[in-house]
């Protein structure tokens, strides 16, 4: 499948065999050597023809019909941006919680110092964009 893949993916994209060994590093042999499924393409080469043709690994080596594009949206990356966000602060969460009181204490007051420095300095962060949501089981 990868084969027949490779092929179409290569003549919707307007490329010649030999046009894509050039792009690709590769000699017009090995194309198709790859085309005639004689041969398949390491791992970065694959990488390489996701990039290029702009699909999904799984697409052109047949494992799968979503020719989709393999790049992130920039929502998608917006998404990702904020559950990194999520999971560092409640484990950051978590282990204030785990503090005995005394810790805790030190924590606030640490926070709180930094906040009115941030605020003298003019460097506060807006976060009013911000929502957060704390839900503790027992």
């Amino acid at each position: 499948m990868f084969d027949e893949r490779l092929k179409s993916l290569r003549k919707k994209c307007g490329y010649t065999q030999v046009s894509l060994a050039e792009t690709l590093g590769v000699s017009k042999g090995t194309v198709a050597m790859w085309e005639t499924g004689k041969r398949t393409p390491d791992f970065e080469t694959l990488i390489r023809l996701s990039d290029l043709f702009d699909v999904r690994t799984d697409y052109i080596l047949g494992k799968s019909n979503d020719s989709s594009s393999a790049k992130l949206s920039d929502d998608d990356i917006e998404q990702l941006g904020r559950w990194e966000l999520e999971s560092i602060y409640t484990d950051l969460m978590k282990l204030y919680l785990s503090l005995d009181s005394f810790g805790q204490k030190d924590v606030e007051n640490l926070i709180k110092s930094e906040a009115q420095r941030c605020k003298e300095q003019n460097t506060l962060q807006d976060v009013s964009n911000m929502a957060v949501q704390i839900t503790i089981k027992k």
